[in-house]
């Protein structure tokens, strides 16, 4: 398989899973710790709750800080949100770096704000194909 092609196409897949996102709410927040598997700093990831019922048109995101701690405010309580992480480390604009907060392998987890402890991995593009391939069957 061609990289790049490989590299455009979950790129592609990433912002398509956002495409849908441009509103934002008001209320309690979503907060945990966001980490790259293999180690490397996290700090500075998009984290970016999405709202399950209208499949991300709803949405609040938030910068990691430089020890990948996030609080993603601005949630409406008792509401079901899918935590997704971006990380673009060489700054072109794409994300190197992407993850979910899951608890069954693979799959995302449906989070209820508000709620801490939402713990996740990042993980380089190429490792992550197949975790893309899934988010936005899960939203649908």
């Amino acid at each position: 398989m061609n990289t790049k092609l490989a590299f455009a196409g979950i790129a592609v897949a990433a912002m398509a899973v956002l495409a849908g996102c441009t509103g934002s709410v008001g209320g309690g927040g979503i907060s945990g710790k966001v980490s790259r598997a293999g180690g490397g700093s996290a700090g500075g990831t998009t984290v970016i709750a999405c709202l399950v019922e209208d499949e991300c048109a709803t949405h609040s995101e938030a910068k990691a800080g430089s020890d990948g701690s996030y609080t993603v405010g601005n949630l409406s309580d008792g509401k079901s949100y899918v935590v997704v992480g971006l990380l673009d480390t060489n700054k072109d604009g794409e994300p190197d770096y992407v993850g979910w907060y899951e608890s069954v392998e693979k799959e995302p987890t449906v989070v209820k704000a508000p709620k801490s402890g939402v713990n996740f991995q990042l993980y380089e593009l190429s490792q992550a194909q197949q975790q893309l391939e899934m988010l936005p069957k899960f939203l649908k």
